[in-house]
């Protein structure tokens, strides 16, 4: 999941000359990109280096990103 999320960021980055800010993921696909990680910390800690924002929508039948204005990254 982490290589199909690094696709669609760079993509999206080829396409409009800036990175995404957020990524719309369904709950399943959440819980299936969680799953990849055996610690919960770094599973936060790959969001935070990608800077994305991770928005759980039962909309999103597929991961998408995009980039939202007046978002902005709080350090953690």
């Amino acid at each position: 999941m982490l290589s199909y999320v690094l696709r669609l960021a760079f993509e999206f980055q080829r396409t409009h000359s800036y990175w995404p800010n957020k990524l719309y993921l369904n709950a399943e696909h959440f819980s299936q990109w969680q799953q990849e990680f055996t610690e919960p910390e770094a599973f936060d800690e790959i969001a935070r280096r990608l800077s994305l924002e991770i928005v759980i929508s039962v909309d999103a039948l597929h991961p998408h990103v995009a980039w939202l204005p007046g978002y902005h990254q709080t350090a953690r």
